[in-house]
């Protein structure tokens, strides 16, 4: 394909690259001799890349420091819960944990394509980077997922989209969990997990000390799950 390369439509990654090229192929104003049989494979994107002095480049970032103590602390969780499953005979079915997670609806690549030689690296995005909703996943010990829950920061829901049926949305203006939102987990995804309705026996939830995990109301709850 013998098109100049635009600084316009420069993509982040090579299937970006590859999916545009095939984009370009199925344009009519675009057709080129030969161009029916087009597939934009991963050896044309490399030459292209070649030919126009492109290259996958590296974003700098500061990673965060881990405390040295890491090892130490783990191997002590573990014992932990170990021993209170030895305590109390918890089967791996009724050990869970969830946590909540901040997630944005553009996710900026640490590489990005651009020309050899560049001194300054740009990464372009959608503008979405700072728009944010929470996700809250768990787990249990015998590796089972459990429902995930999704809270977009809204007043409410819309009324006319099809969520998938295996997953919670929720609607929370700041786009965050908070008590109530605790309360609605608790009730429809820890009790809701496979067999809880059918067992009496004491269980054993995993979280941190988010505020919301910590009132006393929510601590009554999960204890009577």
């Amino acid at each position: 394909m013998g098109y100049g390369v635009s600084s316009k439509w420069l993509l982040r990654n090579t299937r970006g690259i590859r999916l545009r090229a095939l984009q370009m192929a199925k344009d009519d104003k675009l057709k080129a001799p030969g161009i029916e049989n087009f597939v934009a494979s991963a050896g044309w994107c490399t030459g292209f890349m070649n030919r126009y002095g492109l290259c996958l480049r590296q974003r700098t970032k500061i990673s965060q420091k881990l405390p040295k103590d890491l090892d130490e602390k783990v191997m002590s969780f573990h014992s932990f819960i170990i021993k209170q499953r030895k305590i109390h005979n918890y089967d791996l079915g009724d050990i869970g944990n969830m946590d909540e997670t901040p997630m944005t609806f553009d996710l900026p690549s640490n590489r990005t394509v651009a020309s050899l030689g560049d001194k300054t690296v740009l990464l372009r995005t959608t503008g979405n980077e700072k728009n944010h909703f929470t996700v809250v996943l768990s787990c249990l010990a015998n590796r089972t997922k459990l429902r995930p829950v999704i809270i977009f920061k809204r007043k409410t829901l819309p009324k006319k989209v099809n969520f998938p049926p295996r997953i919670t949305v929720r609607a929370h203006v700041k786009g965050w969990m908070d008590e109530d939102g605790t309360k609605k987990w608790l009730e429809e995804v820890w009790n809701g997990r496979p067999g809880a309705a059918l067992k009496k026996k004491p269980s054993l939830l995993v979280w941190d000390m988010f505020r919301a995990h910590t009132s006393d109301d929510i601590k009554i709850l999960a204890k009577s799950s």
